[in-house]
């Protein structure tokens, strides 16, 4: 699994520890570090992220996360989306 965020959210799973957590500040660094990602590998991405690479949409197994915890219609919605996306529940 390597997720592909803005920097709160990829120092928030590296923190849970989601090692391969990535904070992306533009479409150029995004793209260096899919360079070495097979196309089946879980990414979890932000929709920031989303939106400066189109091409995330390639991967056979994309997970797009809003991109702040504000944008989610309530805390429950953020819990059930992380434990399935890392397997296992966060207390946030």
């Amino acid at each position: 699994m390597i997720v592909l965020a803005n920097e709160e959210f990829a120092t928030g799973l590296r923190l849970a520890g989601v090692k391969n957590s990535h904070y992306i500040a533009d479409k150029k660094q995004g793209q260096e570090i899919l360079k070495n990602v097979n196309k089946k590998e879980l990414i979890i991405a932000t929709q920031n992220v989303r939106e400066i690479m189109p091409e995330l949409e390639e991967y056979d197994n994309l997970i797009v996360f809003p991109d702040t915890i504000h944008d989610f219609s309530n805390i429950d919605d953020l819990k059930k989306i992380t434990k399935i996306a890392i397997g296992s529940e966060v207390d946030i």
